[in-house]
């Protein structure tokens, strides 16, 4: 059985939607496919940043699932809106 892959798509403010062209796995995720409304901390955070600055991240919140995208099996298309980390978010 092959592991799944989940391709990262990005929607903008207007609705359109585009490839990030990121894969993660179920690992990336505890295991468990991301629903609508979930809130995701972008793992990604270029080298010359501080990791542990909420600033320097973006957050992630599911807006769509698509099971088997371009007849890809064990592919999953999560689609996301993004926007940067603020001060607030501090406790994720």
């Amino acid at each position: 059985m092959s592991e799944t892959t989940i391709r990262i798509y990005f929607r903008d403010a207007a609705g359109h939607t585009e490839d990030g062209k990121l894969d993660m796995s179920l690992k990336d995720f505890g295991g468990v496919v991301p629903s609508l409304g979930d809130t995701i901390l972008n793992p990604g955070v270029p080298t010359s940043l501080d990791r542990q600055d909420p600033t320097s991240r973006d957050v992630w919140t599911v807006v769509e699932r698509v099971f088997n995208p371009r007849d890809q099996q064990d592919y999953i298309a999560l689609v996301v809106t993004y926007r940067g980390g603020t001060l607030t978010d501090t406790w994720i």
